[in-house]
């Protein structure tokens, strides 16, 4: 169940339980290859993780990289001794995102690139630390196998700069507002661009999910559509 955690927020722009029942052929076929072997899928690398210091000072600077190091100190503070997770991203560009894609309703295809089918495989750690999508705005999310892990998302008290480079926000400038264990082999509409946190990883455990992301429409729009077709 999607729980908010202040009075002024409608959740759903945030996560929402479908109800959308397609592609269940396809997510049995990925899960059974991600057991066999996750390298058949190629990596999809649409962020920095920002651990290499001189990579990150030569892209944006002496002056941002002191301040992504204060941010992760707040990090660091609020969930102390806990490490972050290892986090995979996958292309669906072969058999299975075609798949995924076949039994995906025609509705959802707004464009002849989108939406574009995904693969996230995370495990060997504590948490997926606060942060927003670079290009994904949104998308349907499912998880193929989970240990109950929670999704919090937050939101802006006060405005500070988004760097791009390593996506953390100022966590004395924002809030809560929404938090979900999600279900597996349910879809959700998931908003990528705000900010959001993975909690709750059991040790050794592995969160595996598919989505098929939209870059071109924020979730309120992609959440009109949903509603309007189901």
């Amino acid at each position: 169940m999607v729980q908010k955690h202040v009075d002024d927020v409608n959740p759903d722009l945030y996560c929402y339980d479908t109800g959308l029942t397609f592609g269940q052929e396809a997510a049995d076929k990925i899960l059974e290859q991600v057991n066999k072997d996750v390298t058949y899928f190629e990596r999809r690398v649409n962020y920095q993780d920002g651990r290499d210091m001189n990579t990150l000072i030569r892209k944006v600077g002496a002056k941002k990289t002191r301040e992504l190091i204060r941010r992760k100190q707040q990090i660091e503070t609020l969930w102390p001794g806990q490490c972050p997770i290892e986090f995979k991203q996958y292309f669906l560009n072969n058999e299975f995102g075609k798949l995924l894609l076949k039994q995906t309703p025609n509705w959802l295809k707004i464009s002849a690139t989108e939406p574009d089918p995904m693969l996230q495989v995370s495990d060997s750690g504590d948490l997926l630390p606060v942060h927003k999508g670079h290009y994904r705005r949104c998308s349907l999310f499912m998880l193929l196998e989970s240990d109950g892990q929670e999704t919090r998302w937050y939101r802006n008290t006060d405005s500070f700069e988004v760097i791009d480079a390593v996506r953390i926000p100022d966590m004395d400038k924002v809030e809560k507002v929404v938090s979900v264990v999600m279900e597996p082999r349910k879809w959700y509409m998931f908003n990528h661009f705000e900010w959001h946190s993975v909690h709750k990883f059991s040790p050794g455990g592995r969160r595996v999910s598919i989505g098929v992301d939209f870059n071109s429409i924020d979730a309120s729009t992609l959440l009109t559509l949903i509603k309007e077709n189901s």
